[in-house]
């Protein structure tokens, strides 16, 4: 590891760059030593492309595989700034685990474009042409996943890695902020250790459960509601995440998409409930799995 300063753009550009290098390294040493031809398909797809566009792209031989170098280029960098990005946001994935999936990723990159075009049809591939095409894509995901991780700061090289666990937790977390939206802030307090801020929260959260069961209470699906209940996700996934020594961006996420799913299904439950007559009784069991995702999110770990 480095203690370099590069952002997070210029070290996803320049890992893309490199792992193209990587690739075309492996496809001309394929091409060396089978014989096979250089492949137009890249080219021609840019040609397609550009036509379904509306431009009309000078065709002749030379432009066309220069057309394919520049797209495949752009492929490469997109994808390494994807992977720069996703790292930054604290998914570190096992070496190789990373590779493959930016290989992956890369190869939809290119094969995507191409049978939307109309140049190739990838399903009708033998397994000798997915090999041919998967190892420089490998590769390429090598290339990637090194610059990556030789020009990560020292900050960052510390951090924990975001795993599936944390999101599980922090999900947990949203969706009960989702039907309460105190949990966001009471579980973190929870967690701190500190009496003084446990106590005031637990209060916030005790007024909270019972302002719920009020009948003047707006609808949590309304603007204010979903808001309050998707930004107190995001503070308790982010919270959860500093807890643990993680990124905090991919888990605040997931307390979003918690908060936001919770709220929903939190809503569709109550007025069920409601139409069988269990008013305070569905209020009381929202309650009660709210407050159970909370101690999930609290106490599990990894």
């Amino acid at each position: 590891m480095t203690t370099s300063r590069l952002s997070t753009l210029t070290r996803g550009l320049v890992a893309g760059a490199l792992g193209t290098t990587a690739l075309d390294t492996a496809g001309y040493l394929d091409m060396a030593l089978t014989g096979r031809p250089a492949s137009d398909s890249p080219g021609r797809t840019v040609l397609a492309l550009a036509r379904r566009a509306g431009a009309e792209l000078p065709d002749d031989e030379s432009r066309r595989s220069a057309y394919g170098q520049l797209g495949g280029l752009a492929a490469g960098l997109a994808v390494g700034v994807g992977a720069s990005v996703l790292r930054r946001l604290g998914l570190k994935l096992p070496a190789p685990v990373a590779i493959a999936a930016t290989g992956a990723a890369a190869m939809a990159a290119t094969d995507g474009p191409m049978a939307l075009a109309g140049v190739a049809d990838p399903r009708g591939w033998t397994a000798s042409d997915w090999a041919r095409d998967a190892w420089p894509h490998l590769a390429f995901g090598a290339g990637v996943h090194w610059t990556l991780t030789r020009f990560e700061d020292e900050r960052e090289a510390e951090r924990r890695p975001v795993t599936i666990g944390s999101l599980l937790r922090s999900t947990a977390l949203g969706a009960a902020t989702g039907s309460r939206a105190s949990m966001g802030v009471l579980a973190p307090a929870l967690a701190s250790g500190g009496t003084a801020r446990a106590v005031l929260t637990t209060g916030l959260a005790g007024a909270e459960l019972v302002g719920d069961k009020l009948p003047a209470t707006p609808s949590r699906l309304e603007v204010p509601g979903q808001l309050s209940r998707l930004g107190a996700g995001a503070i308790g996934g982010a919270a959860l995440a500093a807890r643990e020594d993680r990124s905090p961006w991919l888990p605040a996420l997931a307390g979003v998409l918690g908060a936001s799913a919770g709220a929903v299904l939190g809503a569709a439950w109550r007025e069920a409930a409601e139409d069988r007559g269990w008013t305070w009784q569905g209020a009381v069991v929202e309650d009660a799995v709210a407050l159970g995702l909370v101690g999930l999110a609290v106490r599990g770990s990894d």
